[in-house]
């Protein structure tokens, strides 16, 4: 039987099970995206109760054999991070896109440092478009859809008032028109991370949503219909 000692994790989504008790999905350091069954954590004597919340740094222990593994220690690691308004909707978008989108127990130590830090910028509160941007491009490289913010599919380097779409397995094919295409300058401002521009950010978010889009499927993120 499989025993892992005090984990650190992160609760991202929990449900009812049985009259008392709590699955929690979990994002893990080592072990990626973890199922756990927190027995009794929803009674009203559960020392558990608060801690089986979003965005509470956890120390985690768990044992057994099966994708669904019973939670036997819990604690916090750090004090709950605070979100507040639009950064706490993005603290749900985040959880969502990790659930929907990160395999079940394929360990993504990298993208529990991006979600973390990203955690950390979203309670600092700030400028919230360039946080959520980069999580976005990071993560779908960690998913192998890396997006190279330079080059063409022929190794060209991107020219700035050149206008470029988007091919899956392909990569950026400059175009004649402008149409629905990205231009030059805002890739290569994407790729250094200068967020300056309004219509860097415009193309950034329309880049990320349809590059999520094909792996989220048709099924709609409900996080989104918060910030409506």
């Amino acid at each position: 039987m499989m025993r892992i000692e005090l984990q650190p994790a992160y609760v991202l989504h929990s449900r009812p099970f049985k009259d008392t008790s709590l699955i929690l999905d979990c994002l893990t350091h080592d072990y990626g995206r973890v199922a756990v069954l927190a027995k009794g954590a929803r009674s009203a004597k559960s020392r558990q109760r608060q801690l089986c919340q979003p965005f509470v740094p956890l120390w985690l222990s768990w044992q057994g054999k099966s994708s669904l593994k019973t939670l036997t220690q819990l604690e916090a690691s750090a004090p709950t991070l605070m979100l507040q308004g639009n950064f706490l909707f993005s603290g749900f978008y985040l959880n969502e896109l990790l659930v929907r989108l990160l395999p079940e127990q394929d360990p993504h130590s990298n993208t529990y440092l991006r979600y973390q830090d990203c955690l950390m910028q979203l309670s600092e509160g700030g400028d919230l478009e360039p946080v959520l941007r980069q999580f976005e491009f990071g993560f779908l490289e960690d998913l192998g859809y890396q997006v190279d913010f330079g080059h063409d599919a022929a190794g060209t380097p991107l020219i700035p008032d050149g206008f470029y779409s988007w091919r899956e397995d392909h990569g950026w094919e400059r175009r004649a028109e402008h149409s629905s295409g990205f231009t030059g300058a805002a890739l290569r401002a994407m790729g250094v991370g200068d967020w300056a521009s309004m219509d860097t950010r415009r193309q950034a978010k329309r880049l990320a949503r349809m590059m999520l889009q094909p792996l989220l499927g048709s099924k709609p993120l409900q996080s989104r219909l918060l910030f409506t």
